[in-house]
């Protein structure tokens, strides 16, 4: 492209800098030889001259059509939207008795956002991942189309995500607390689901979007609260593969996945516009066959093809106030997504979730630091019967931590974490378990604590 430019400016912007006269050396030798007179000198320099213009036309017409050809390459750039969501951390502790210490690149979205048609868009999302071998690898998290549709009386703001799109439930609780980049919400830290999902999805607010006036104070201090507004509530429905974004579909079984969000004073003017009440819901089955998750250790061979039940019930209270959000979240599971919390008889292991969050803005420094607190308990198996009744296979979690707001989106988070695994509960990496099943008389001085800075950069 920038030769083009180039021949552009030479050709069309840069006058003639030399041109053909009667003054010309050689035309001048030849009228002093008698050769031509003035009268052909002149003529000559002037046919010369058309001549040297008509190429240089030429020229011109040949460069404006190589400039069209590659501009028209261009044409489907246009008006694509580029930005960034990347989270910088750096992290020191303990994990399971060990000393850690690691800087990292956690997060590292690159959206590409297209607006085609009034009514149809697309989303193309990669994301680094680090592998367990450390190198950093890029995939695909989000790339589905975006499909607006009419409103339908009650329901407003329709519209459909066909492909690898939003999972109806982590998205909606990412805009209530901001702060994912210090680590996944209560449910996907545990390991039952993850983000998002191949598949197709509705969503939608309830009687329209709250006042544009109330929204801007809510995102004078949280800027994400500009999602999901609807006036009495918001929707999401779907059926998906099942298995999660970064999982190969290994069964033919589609999950039905949903959340129902109502907002029961979203028509009035009290503080407590800001409470919602939320359910969300998943009916599949497990991406992995009980056999292939338990072999030898399977007690019911009947079983080794079946995929395990995964199914999720979840209830969460949220308060959204300018100056504080708070959410109390209680869940249960049978199974998680990949299918690999099964029982020694090979059906799904039931588990249970409490969680609650709390977030303050504090009236110093302009009213950007924010002070937040965060506890989850989480029981891999409820009813025991991987550890014969001795139980212990649970966690606790415990964050405090301050959040200065830089810029809009863009934080700066300085976080204590501490995770005190019961001595049954198996597996886990630091910050994120792994969802391995408990064992029975496990390891001891499991707990983790760290210190951790993230500095989030959104664009």
């Amino acid at each position: 492209m920038r030769w083009v430019v180039c021949l552009v400016f030479l050709f069309l912007l840069v006058p003639a800098v030399w041109a053909y006269s009667p003054d010309d050396p050689l035309l001048k030798i030849l009228v002093r030889k008698g050769i031509l007179t003035e009268e052909e000198a002149r003529q000559i320099a002037a046919e010369a001259n058309r001549a040297r213009e008509k190429e240089r036309q030429k020229h011109k017409k040949e460069i404006v059509a190589a400039v069209k050809k590659e501009v028209s390459g261009l044409e489907g750039v246009k008006g694509v939207k580029l930005g960034t969501l990347t989270y910088l951390d750096f992290s020191v502790g303990k994990q399971h008795g060990k000393d850690r210490s690691s800087f990292e690149v956690t997060r590292g979205y690159l959206n590409f956002k297209k607006k085609i048609t009034p009514w149809l868009s697309f989303r193309l999302t990669p994301d680094v991942h680090r592998q367990d071998d450390g190198d950093l690898n890029v995939r695909v998290k989000y790339a589905y189309a975006q499909v607006k549709l009419p409103d339908l009386a009650f329901l407003s703001h329709i519209k459909s995500e066909i492909g690898q799109g939003h999972f109806p439930w982590l998205d909606f609780q990412e805009h209530i607390n901001p702060y994912r980049c210090q680590g996944t919400m209560p449910r996907e830290r545990a390991g039952t689901f993850n983000s998002a999902d191949v598949g197709l999805g509705v969503m939608g607010y309830f009687g329209g979007r709250l006042p544009d006036s109330y929204l801007r104070q809510l995102t004078r201090h949280y800027p994400l609260f500009d999602h999901y507004a609807g006036k009495y509530g918001s929707w999401h429905f779907g059926i998906y593969n099942g298995g999660g974004y970064h999982a190969r579909e290994r069964n033919n079984n589609k999950a039905i996945e949903g959340r129902l969000t109502v907002r029961p004073f979203g028509g009035s003017s009290s503080f407590l516009r800001g409470l919602q009440l939320s359910y969300f819901f998943i009916r599949a089955k497990g991406n992995q066959k009980a056999g292939d998750v338990l072999g030898a250790r399977l007690t019911d061979p009947s079983r080794a093809d079946n995929f395990p039940e995964y199914d999720v019930d979840l209830f969460m209270l949220s308060f959204q106030h300018p100056w504080l959000v708070l959410t109390l979240e209680y869940s249960t599971s049978s199974g998680n997504n990949s299918g690999k919390w099964v029982r020694p008889d090979g059906r799904a292991l039931d588990t249970e979730l409490w969680s609650v969050f709390l977030d303050v803005t504090l009236p110093v420094f302009q009213e950007r630091l924010h002070c937040f607190f965060r506890y989850d308990w989480f029981d891999l198996d409820k009813d025991n019967v991987w550890t014969a009744g001795a139980g212990d296979d649970q966690y606790q979690l415990y964050q405090f931590g301050l959040a200065y707001q830089l810029y809009q989106k863009n934080l700066l988070l300085l976080t204590s974490e501490w995770v005190d695994y019961a001595r049954n509960f198996h597996g886990g990496k630091w910050g994120k378990p792994t969802g391995g099943l408990p064992v029975l008389g496990g390891q001891d001085n499991r707990d983790d604590f760290r210190l951790q800075t993230v500095l989030q950069i959104a664009f």
